[in-house]
């Protein structure tokens, strides 16, 4: 017989997620890029189920008046009201009372990899709704958002024959367009291309007599892309079924234009026993991506 009761363990799985948590957080995942090609907001409170924002657009002009005019052309800013749900997602991993005894018998550290696994799955949950939204629960993604622009050009990366000057062109169109249908307002800095399409215009010199790429002849000549990032979803094929088409993303990456909401980030609650097994249950809250300003966002999407 013993005298050691069930809570003992779980006190001792309590001193060990001590050590184990803050190990999990550390993990750097290198196709996890949501958080670097977005703005994160957490200023929505935890317990809040929406969230209301306006989309903005400038108009008016300004007219020749005399010294004495009274009606003078009036600018203001229009705006509308969106709101978006936010929800909850879970998960969660344990430890038998057996695992607990062995482990603490045995004065050996539990393993977190049952942790990392959480960490992980929690990290793609959050780049597939910064992606794509969850249309169940009425969140709004990036990659096939319904308030932007879309061009469709005649040829695409890697439509045999394109010559450089034609990628070229499809780079720079989006960010054209971008600037003329909001009369200069908006100014893209970013590119976001498909994984094949940035590996064709990486490795594409401009010319035969050159070993300048298609990628450093774009970002060397042209005034206002900043940075362009490779992203293997933009491939339809890679996308989980949620883009029929590749796709290309110009944008500017501000937090004056567009925002991930994420009121709750990843937390851990208090093991749970539940019979012989302790759980640690895990849960964030998503609020998807806010587009302020949808000019400043353009889609160009393979024929």
């Amino acid at each position: 017989m013993t005298d050691t009761r069930l809570d003992d363990y779980g006190f001792f799985l309590a001193r060990e997620l001590e050590h184990i948590l803050p190990k999990i957080f550390e993990v750097e995942y290198a196709d996890i890029k949501y958080d670097m090609i977005l703005p994160i907001n957490q200023e929505v409170g935890r317990g809040k189920d929406s969230y209301t924002y306006r989309i903005y657009d400038g108009k008016g002009s300004m007219r020749r008046i005399g010294s004495q005019a009274k009606d003078l052309p009036r600018a203001d800013i229009v705006r509308r009201e969106v709101t978006h749900t936010v929800q909850s997602y879970g998960a969660s991993f344990g430890y038998t009372v057996q695992e607990l005894r062995a482990a603490e018998e045995g004065g050996v550290q539990l393993e977190q990899r049952r942790g990392n696994v959480v960490r992980r799955i929690y990290e793609e949950q959050m780049q597939r709704l910064a992606y794509f939204g969850d249309a169940s629960g009425s969140l709004k993604g990036f990659f096939n958002n319904d308030q932007i622009d879309k061009l469709v050009p005649d040829k695409w990366f890697d439509t045999p024959g394109i010559t450089p000057d034609e990628m070229l062109e499809l780079l720079n169109e989006p960010v054209t367009q971008i600037v003329n249908n909001s009369n200069m307002k908006e100014v893209p800095d970013t590119i976001l291309l498909p994984y094949n399409a940035y590996r064709k215009i990486s490795l594409t010199k401009i010319g035969t007599a050159s070993d300048t790429t298609v990628l450093q002849f774009f970002l060397k000549t042209n005034e206002v892309i900043k940075d362009i990032e490779p992203i293997n979803e933009l491939t339809a094929s890679k996308s989980g079924g949620f883009l029929s088409k590749d796709r290309m993303i110009t944008y500017a990456r501000n937090d004056d234009k567009l925002e991930m909401h994420l009121p709750q980030p990843l937390e851990f609650f208090a093991p749970q026993l539940q019979g012989l097994e302790y759980t640690i249950p895990a849960h964030c809250r998503h609020g998807g991506v806010a587009i302020y300003y949808p000019r400043s966002v353009m889609v160009t999407e393979k024929a």
